[in-house]
C-alpha cells in the first residue's frame, strides 16, 4: 500500500511539474524586446538601414524641383534676329550678363518676338525654359510643386489607413516604393507642363507612404531608450538623397523592402499572435539570442482584465482617433504644429533662390546642415524631453529667420556680392527647423498607440505637406520682397513652437497598443502623480 501511495504521489508531482512547465509566460512586446530580443542589436540595425533607404528617394522626389523648376540662369538676344525694331545696342544694354536673376529675367523679354531671343544654357535647363513659363504663363511654374505636396496630403491619408487596417507597415511601404519608382520614371517623360503637373501630383501621392511606414517600422522593433535615436537615423538617408543616383532608386527601393520584417506590434493588434512571436524570434536569432518556448504575447490591459480575443483584431474595431476625445484633441494640436513646421522646413529650402548667393552652393550647404541637425537632435533626444526640444528648436528657427531680414536689407544695396552672414544665419535657422521636423515625426509615433499609429503619423505628415504646398506661394512673393518671406517663416515657426506645450511628454514612456489601453494607463499614471506622498 505504501509503495502504491508513493507511486501516486510521484505521478501527482510529475503532473504538477509538467503543468508548470507548460504554463505560458504572458508578456507584452515591450517586455519580450527588453528581456530576450535585445533593446537594439544587429537585427534592429539591419531593419532600420533597409527601411531608411526609402528616405533617400523621398528627398530626391521632394527637393528635385529646386533645380528642375528654378529660374533659368538668363537669356540673350539672337544676333541673327536683330532688326530695325531691336538694335544691337539695346541687346547689349538690356539683356542678362551673368549677374543676379533679377537682371537676367527682367520684363524686357516680354515684348520680344518669338525666335529673337534664347535661354542661356538651352531650353532643357529647367521647366521654365522648356515650356516658356514666363509673362502671362509665369504662375504655371508654381503649380507642379504645389500639386506635388497636395498629392502628398491625400497620399498620407490613404497610406495611413492602409498600413493600420489592412496591409500592415511592410507591404504598404513596398507598395509606396513601387509606385514612387513608376511615377518618377514617367514624370521625366512629361511633354508639357500640364502632364508634368499631373505626374508630380501622382508622384507626391506615391512617395508619401515612404516616410510614414519607414519611421514606424524602425521605432516599433526597438527598446524604449533607443526610439529617439533610431527615429533620427532615417534622416541621414534623407540627406544623402540629394547626392544619390537615380539608378539606386530603381535597384534598392523595391528590392530592399522585402527583406524587412513586419512590425510585431501591428501583427499582435491584428490578432496574429503567432506571426508576431515568430518575428520576435527572428530578431532575437539575428542578435544571437533566443526566446523561451513558453512565451505568449499579450496586450498589458488584457492581462489585467483576463479577456481573450478570438477575433481578427484585438480591442474595439470601431475605435479611432476622431471618436476618442483625448486622441482627437492631441491629433489636432499635432497637425497644427505640423502645418507650421512643414511650411517653414520646406519653405526655407525652396526660398534659397531668393538669397543673394549661388543657388547650387546654397542647396549643398543646406543639405549638409541636415547632418549636424541629425547628430545634435539624436544626442538631445537621449536625455531631453520631446516637448521641450520640439518647442525650443521651432522657436529658435523662427528667431533666426527674422534675423535674416537685417542682412536681406543690407544685401539689397550690393546685389553683386555674396552675402555670407545672411547665408550663415539662414543655414543655422534651417538646421533648427530640421531638428523640429525630425523630432515631430518621432514625437508623433510615441503619442499614439499601435492600432492607430500609422494613421496618426499620416495625419501629421499630411499637415506637413499642406504647409509645404503653400510655401511655394510665399517663395514667389519673396522674389519681390525677400524680407516678407523671412518675416512669415519666422512668425509661423515661433507660433508653432508654442503649441507643443499642450502635448504630453513621451520620453521613456511605453508604446501602447490600443487607444483604450493608452487612455487607461495614462489616467492611472496621472492619478498616481496627483496622490500626495506619505511620509
Amino acid at each position: 500500500m505504501e509503495i502504491k501511495k508513493e507511486e501516486e504521489t510521484k505521478e501527482i508531482d510529475d503532473t504538477a511539474t509538467a503543468a508548470v512547465a507548460e504554463e505560458k509566460m504572458k508578456l507584452s512586446v515591450d517586455e519580450v524586446i527588453e528581456k530576450y530580443v535585445g533593446s537594439f542589436g544587429l537585427s534592429q540595425l539591419l531593419q532600420v538601414v533597409l527601411v531608411s533607404f526609402s528616405w533617400v528617394f523621398d528627398s530626391q522626389n521632394t527637393l528635385v524641383t529646386i533645380f528642375t523648376d528654378a529660374q533659368p540662369s538668363g537669356w540673350r538676344c539672337k544676333t541673327s534676329a536683330i532688326n530695325a525694331s531691336l538694335s544691337s545696342s539695346w541687346c547689349m544694354n538690356d539683356t542678362a550678363g551673368g549677374g543676379g536673376n533679377e537682371g537676367q529675367l527682367s520684363g524686357h523679354v516680354f515684348g520680344l518676338a518669338a525666335g529673337s531671343w534664347e535661354w542661356i544654357g538651352g531650353n532643357s535647363a529647367t521647366t521654365i525654359a522648356e515650356w516658356d513659363l514666363i509673362c502671362h504663363r509665369k504662375f504655371l511654374a508654381a503649380i507642379p510643386t504645389s500639386l506635388f505636396f497636395i498629392g502628398s496630403i491625400l497620399g498620407c491619408t490613404f497610406y495611413g489607413r492602409l498600413a493600420d487596417a489592412w496591409l500592415g507597415r511592410k507591404k504598404t511601404l513596398l507598395l509606396a516604393c513601387i509606385l514612387t519608382t513608376i511615377t518618377t520614371f514617367f514624370t521625366s517623360l512629361s511633354p508639357n507642363v500640364w502632364i508634368y503637373s499631373f505626374l508630380r501630383f501622382g508622384n507626391g501621392f506615391a512617395r508619401s507612404g515612404n516616410g510614414i511606414c519607414s519611421i514606424v517600422l524602425s521605432m516599433e522593433v526597438v527598446g524604449n531608450k533607443w526610439r529617439g535615436q533610431v527615429g533620427q537615423y532615417g534622416f541621414f538617408f534623407y540627406t544623402a538623397g540629394l547626392l544619390s543616383l537615380l539608378s539606386l532608386h530603381i535597384l534598392l527601393e523595391p528590392i530592399g523592402v522585402p527583406l524587412v520584417v513586419e512590425s510585431p506590434r501591428w501583427l499582435l493588434v491584428r490578432g496574429r499572435n503567432k506571426e508576431a512571436l515568430e518575428v520576435l524570434r527572428k530578431l532575437a536569432r539575428w542578435n544571437r539570442k533566443k526566446l523561451p518556448d513558453n512565451i505568449d504575447l499579450i496586450i498589458p490591459s488584457q492581462a489585467t482584465t483576463g479577456s481573450e480575443c478570438d477575433k481578427n483584431t484585438i480591442g474595439d474595431e470601431n475605435e479611432n482617433i476622431w471618436t476618442t476625445r483625448w486622441a482627437a484633441k492631441r491629433m489636432i494640436i499635432v497637425m497644427l504644429f505640423g502645418f507650421g513646421v512643414g511650411f517653414v522646413y520646406f519653405g526655407i529650402q525652396l526660398n534659397t533662390e531668393n538669397l543673394n548667393f549661388n543657388l547650387y552652393l546654397t542647396v549643398i550647404i543646406n543639405a549638409l546642415m541636415e547632418i549636424p541637425a541629425i547628430v545634435i537632435g539624436g544626442i538631445l533626444l537621449s536625455f531631453t524631453n520631446r516637448r521641450l526640444l520640439s518647442s525650443l528648436s521651432a522657436i529658435s528657427a523662427g528667431v533666426l529667420c527674422i534675423l535674416c531680414i537685417i542682412f536681406t536689407t543690407a544685401s539689397s544695396k550690393n546685389t553683386s556680392s555674396s552675402n555670407w552672414p545672411q547665408l550663415t544665419i539662414e543655414a543655422i535657422g534651417f538646421m533648427a527647423s530640421s531638428i523640429t521636423f525630425d523630432v515631430l515625426n518621432i514625437y508623433c509615433v510615441e503619442l499614439f498607440p499601435t492600432n492607430v499609429r500609422n494613421f496618426a503619423v499620416s495625419m501629421s505628415r499630411a499637415s506637413l505637406m499642406l504647409g509645404a504646398s503653400l510655401s511655394p506661394l510665399l517663395v514667389a512673393v519673396g522674389r519681390l520682397s525677400p524680407s516678407l518671406s523671412f518675416i512669415v517663416f519666422g512668425a509661423l515657426s515661433i507660433v508653432s513652437g508654442t503649441l507643443s506645450v499642450w502635448l504630453p511628454e513621451t520620453r521613456n514612456a511605453p508604446l501602447y497598443e490600443t487607444l483604450k489601453q493608452q487612455e487607461e494607463e495614462e489616467e492611472e499614471k496621472h492619478r498616481r502623480l496627483r496622490q500626495p506622498t506619505m511620509v
